[in-house]
């Protein structure tokens, strides 16, 4: 027996209840060594249930504690034991957090994106993911990925991350080094939701909650930034989603939804013939009299009849509004 067996058979009576974990392949190389460890995982540990799906699409392997941890990190040496840890708050109570967090988790409604950065030899990272990994524990809404980035160091630097450990609050907000978890929290509750990114959006979207972010743009007067990205993303159900946030804009303020257009109409010539069949149908939900103006010019020089057929609805739309 070697010391990760060890290790985790001194755990094991720690894991009363069964547990079901998931191991997310990608199909690559990279899947051997977390297999290998889900492996040894559950053979060590009896009341874990290890089952395997593949995802070609993931660009890392993952080990999937619940639908909102996922380790894209192999929890070997020093970082073993806060994984195990968060295993066992996974199934059990959540321990050590303060009643002022836990009442302010209670109070967010909307999916939250955290990026954890770990690497193995680090000294202080097994302190940083005993720290937040309850966070995620105790509110479903708290999406953490651990990521080992000198395992996918080109994950690490695409998020510019130059040490470990660095914790990434939704490509944006990041610490480096020790962080107070209620600091984190926080930051989550009070910041400023125009400064969400795409990816927080779609997230939010994904989850039913078009309403919740037509609500906020409404109650700033503004156009969060992220949400055009929304609007010309080249995935179709993302552009549906966004529509629905623009459509109840409309309904409950024109002036609003109609600052959509210049942004919209600026990106029409270089989109993708369904991505300007889409931007032609926000543009007549937003109604601005102008915009009919330059869609009715457009409409003789479009080659697709898709796309004319859309013009043609758009400027329906629009008229009908005005």
């Amino acid at each position: 027996m070697n010391n990760l067996e060890e290790k985790l058979h001194a755990w094991n009576g720690n894991l009363e209840k069964e547990t079901e974990i998931t191991l997310i392949t990608t199909g690559s190389g990279q899947d051997t060594p977390f297999t290998d460890f889900c492996d040894r995982l559950a053979s060590a540990l009896p009341n874990i249930k290890v089952t395997r799906e593949n995802d070609p699409e993931k660009t890392l392997p993952e080990i999937r504690l619940t639908g909102n941890l996922v380790y894209s990190a192999l929890p070997l040496e020093q970082e073993l034991e806060p994984f195990l840890e968060a295993l066992s708050r996974v199934v059990g109570p959540v321990p050590g957090l303060p009643e002022g967090i836990k009442e302010k988790l209670a109070g967010i409604d909307i999916p939250i994106r955290l990026k954890l950065y770990v690497a193995v030899h680090c000294p202080h990272c097994p302190a940083m993911v005993r720290a937040i990994t309850p966070l995620a524990t105790a509110c479903d809404q708290i999406h953490l990925n651990v990521v080992d980035g000198t395992l996918f160091p080109e994950e690490a630097s695409v998020d510019n991350v130059m040490s470990a450990p660095c914790l990434i609050l939704d490509n944006d907000i990041r610490w480096t080094g020790s962080v107070d978890p209620a600091e984190v929290v926080d930051m989550i509750v009070n910041r400023d939701p125009a400064l969400l990114s795409a990816a927080s959006l779609r997230m939010i979207l994904e989850e039913g909650k078009a309403g919740w972010i037509a609500a906020r743009m409404m109650e700033a007067s503004a156009i969060f930034p992220a949400f055009i990205e929304l609007l010309l993303h080249e995935t179709w159900s993302v552009r549906l989603g966004a529509m629905v946030v623009l459509e109840e804009m409309a309904e409950a303020m024109p002036a609003l939804a109609a600052r959509i257009t210049d942004p919209l109409w600026t990106a029409f010539e270089g989109a993708d013939i369904p991505v300007k069949g889409d931007i032609l149908y926000a543009l007549g939900e937003a109604g601005d009299p102008g915009i009919g103006t330059k869609i009715r010019e457009l409409a003789p020089t479009l080659g697709n009849q898709d796309l004319k057929e859309a013009a043609a609805e758009a400027l329906e739309a629009i008229e009908s509004r005005s």
